[in-house]
């Protein structure tokens, strides 16, 4: 089997149309339900040419994890930048996971979801998440601690567990109700800790 020409537009490698044909397929069914002939053919190359590029599946789900860990945190970053005062950065961060959850097609945060599929802390795939994870941790508190409030670390948890939360409901609440649960009880937290929360536009 010869790897696939692509059509129109420049010509994707066999190891950017498997990248991007996992992404999809591991989010959409599942890492374990994907298995490597599937993955190969539907991007249309072979197995000589998927293991050319990745040593195995385990890093192949490493590699796009980590293109999610640059993808969410340009995310956060974008929504808490552009000279953003500290104190609105905390109230910034709940909207933009608020704004995640009511993307179409959302069905819980990919890194999330493989922490879930791939028990083993020493799977090269869940060291990427579990990383990603802690340091979202100390972003969040960080950015509780330069907003000023008065117990950073707990307010950095809280928002943390909270949206952890949402994007796992979003599974059996559906995402909107996920995503106007979190928008209240975020707020809430927010505004005990003094945080005023912008209204919406």
């Amino acid at each position: 089997m010869k790897d696939a020409p692509t059509g129109t537009g420049p010509r994707l490698t066999a190891a950017q149309r498997l990248r991007e044909v996992a992404r999809d397929l591991f989010y959409k069914q599942g890492i374990r339900a994907t298995g490597v002939e599937e993955l190969c053919r539907v991007a249309g190359t072979t197995k000589i040419s998927l293991y050319r590029a990745f040593p195995s599946k385990d890093e192949l789900v490493a590699a796009i994890l980590r293109d999610d860990c640059v993808q969410e945190a340009g995310w956060y970053e974008q929504a808490m930048g552009n000279g953003l005062p500290p104190r609105e950065r905390p109230a910034a961060f709940l909207a933009a996971a608020v704004l995640e959850l009511r993307t179409p097609g959302f069905r819980g945060c990919s890194l999330g979801l493989a922490i879930a599929e791939l028990p083993d802390p020493e799977h090269p795939a869940r060291q990427v998440a579990d990383a990603y994870k802690r340091k979202m941790r100390d972003d969040l508190r960080r950015i509780c601690a330069e907003a000023g409030v008065a117990n950073p670390d707990t307010l950095g948890d809280a928002l943390m567990m909270l949206t952890e939360g949402a994007f796992s409901s979003a599974a059996y609440l559906g995402a909107e109700q996920a995503a106007a649960s979190l928008e209240r009880a975020g707020g809430a937290l927010l505004a005990q800790a003094d945080i005023e929360v912008p209204p919406k536009p």
